[in-house]
């Protein structure tokens, strides 16, 4: 038997012990009647005498008791303590907290990357001139180990001239997104990026309330124009919920790709993205958007051989209309236009291959 066990076992033979004395000190008692009064002193019994020490012993075996309880149940709030202190501690270290001009990130190799992606750095150094596309602002960067992923995320905060980095480096712990949350939240005017480094590891546990945790995260906070999440990740599989969680995918520099397959689905199926893509596109047009160098046909059966969900038709379409205000804005083109080129572009940044 252990220590702490033989205390509790102590401590309720005592406590019961002590209860049931003070029990019998308290309950009233019916005495015969006395036929006279005339008793001498020494024939008088002592009672009241008996009574009160019987109920001082009782209540101080109560008072023993509770102490011995209080020392019985010690080693257990000290482990509850230490462990508070010490997921406090986890939690602490697993969220970076940084002011942008502060960071260097030591780069090189992405000239061209950069360039390409001058409209999506844009749309979060100025979200107001894009607020009426409803972009998602979620990208994942994609390469293999040591690629420089995390560089690439810090130097788009600071071209985007973002004012924190908030990196959550344990995004395997449902603690530590809960905080990360709770810690983005207050940022409710500062304009920030959520690096999430190695969020594929988190979807390959399979655990409900971590994916739950993580979903959360990433789908509150991207909807947040001041914010800017992003994460990183070396193994993409199509159509997963990894690949459902974030509309832009981005690869380094060396990543191999494979070619995007063509989607075999049931006309039922082809028929329902057609018509979401015409949505998209009337959409596009409603906000002045116009096709050029191709026909309506032409762009929604390109958009139906490579999607798979209204999800990615939506964010192709709405990744074209980012391209041609970004274009607009620079004085590249006089009308914001969606070209053959403008498509590709972002048909590679929604559907994304890698080679296994």
């Amino acid at each position: 038997m252990t220590t702490r066990t033989a205390l509790c076992a102590l401590f309720l033979a005592v406590f019961g012990l002590g209860w049931k004395l003070h029990a019998q000190t308290t309950e009233p008692t019916s005495a015969p009647a006395i036929e006279h009064t005339d008793l001498s002193p020494a024939a008088t019994p002592d009672v009241p005498e008996q009574a009160d020490t019987v109920e001082f012993v009782g209540n101080n075996l109560v008072v023993i008791a509770t102490i011995l309880g209080t020392i019985a149940a010690l080693p257990a709030l000290i482990e509850f303590l230490v462990e508070r202190r010490k997921r406090k501690e986890r939690i602490d270290l697993s969220i970076e907290d940084e002011d942008t001009q502060t960071l260097q990130p030591r780069l090189a190799g992405f000239d061209g990357l950069l360039r390409d992606i001058a409209d999506l750095v844009d749309r979060a150094a100025s979200p107001v001139k894009y607020q009426n596309l409803e972009v998602g602002n979620e990208i994942l960067i994609l390469g293999g180990p040591l690629t420089g992923k995390k560089s690439f995320a810090q130097v788009i905060a600071k071209r985007a001239k973002l004012e924190r980095v908030i990196t959550v480096w344990n995004v395997r712990n449902a603690d530590v997104l809960a905080a990360a949350n709770t810690l983005i939240k207050s940022y409710a005017r500062r304009r920030i990026m959520v690096l999430l480094p190695n969020i594929d590891l988190a979807y390959l546990k399979e655990d409900d309330e971590l994916l739950n945790e993580l979903d959360a995260l990433i789908e509150t906070t991207s909807e947040r124009e001041n914010v800017l999440v992003v994460g990183t990740a070396t193994k993409l599989t199509p159509d997963s919920l990894l690949d459902n969680a974030f509309g832009i995918k981005l690869c380094v520099p060396g990543t191999p790709k494979a070619a995007a397959e063509l989607r075999s689905t049931s006309p039922e199926a082809r028929q329902v993205l057609a018509d979401v893509a015409a949505y998209y596109l009337d959409r596009a047009r409603a906000a002045g958007l116009a096709l050029t160098e191709l026909s309506q046909e032409q762009f929604v059966q390109r958009l139906i051989e490579v999607a798979n969900s209204p999800a990615e038709i939506e964010d192709i379409v709405v990744l074209c209309m980012t391209t041609a205000v970004y274009r607009q804005s620079k004085g590249l083109i006089k009308e914001r236009l969606i070209t053959p080129e403008i498509l590709e572009i972002n048909i590679e940044r929604v559907i994304v291959n890698l080679e296994q």
